[in-house]
């Protein structure tokens, strides 16, 4: 009896089955039978019979040699037919059980591109002939089985990037943050890293800028823009972070004068020294902010 062996890639699963044809006797023939019919079926444009026919082999004989077979042309008419989430759910089932397959790389790629396509709102979740948009929560889960399914795969950074986009554009900027820096973590190498590390660093100024006005999210900032210049300085992404970088080190500067400003109105005189020393120090000589530090350093009382 020929054998259609399925061998695991990526990371391990108990769940694997292996596809031998080796199924109870006086079954052989009738999943081949089932399959057959679900192939006239199709031939014939009854799909939806055909879609039945396919799931009864997937799911009565897994074992059999046409179960892989079956399970991805259930998913393919699916998502023919429009039914996209039931169609990602049996490319997961595709995927978990039938691994290494000549269709698994497909599969991959399909649940890639219903994931994207659900979060975009470019298809809809329908009950009682209602349309709206995927839940949220259902589409994290999408994208991150789509992620793991093949961790090293070309899906995985871009589902992980999509993932923390749909967060920021929900406002979970926390979330957000740590989903960008998840994707540079993972995926150093991904084209994606850069902007993945430059959002990071914005959406840091953001929280600054909307109130969380903590020191160690401008300095967070600060070094994530620093490292973006280092690792990829050969990208639009760098140019734009060197440019950041000056302009929080010129706010740096314009706060320092403030802060020194605020003690000598205090007359707190040590403590303004120390501020209008700082902004001397940072600034470059004979510029105008740098020339009034030094007027006012000299104007305090000793």
């Amino acid at each position: 009896m020929t054998t259609a062996a399925i061998t695991s890639c990526g990371n391990s699963n108990d769940n694997v089955q292996i596809a031998t044809g080796q199924v109870a006797v006086g079954n052989a023939g009738d999943s081949n039978l089932v399959y057959s019919h679900a192939r006239a079926l199709e031939a014939k444009g009854n799909t939806k019979k055909a879609i039945r026919a396919y799931a009864k082999v997937a799911d009565d004989y897994p074992m059999s040699k046409e179960a892989p077979s079956s399970r991805i042309r259930q998913a393919e008419l699916l998502y023919a037919q429009g039914e996209s989430i039931k169609s990602f759910e049996k490319y997961q089932s595709f995927i978990t059980q039938y691994r290494g397959t000549s269709q698994y790389t497909e599969a991959i790629q399909r649940q890639s591109d219903i994931a994207h396509a659900a979060s975009n709102g470019q298809i809809k979740n329908s009950f009682l002939g209602l349309k709206s948009d995927i839940p949220r929560s259902k589409v994290e889960k999408m994208f991150i089985q789509v992620r793991d399914n093949a961790p090293f795969g070309p899906t995985a950074p871009k589902a992980q990037f999509a993932l923390a986009e749909m967060w920021q554009n929900d406002k979970n900027l926390g979330k957000a943050i740590k989903g960008y820096e998840e994707l540079y973590v993972r995926y150093p190498k991904s084209s994606l890293a850069p902007e993945a590390l430059f959002r990071v660093g914005n959406l840091l100024l953001k929280q600054t800028e909307d109130g969380n006005r903590n020191r160690g999210n401008l300095d967070t900032a600060n070094t994530t823009f620093t490292d973006l210049t280092l690792l990829y300085p050969n990208t639009k992404q760098a140019k734009s972070a060197k440019s950041i970088l000056q302009q929080i080190k010129g706010s740096d500067v314009q706060r320092s004068f403030g802060i020194a400003e605020f003690y000598e109105k205090k007359k707190q005189y040590p403590s303004a020294a120390f501020y209008y020393n700082e902004v001397i120090r940072t600034t470059k000589s004979g510029s105008e902010l740098n020339l009034s530090a030094k007027q006012r350093l000299a104007a305090l009382p000793k």
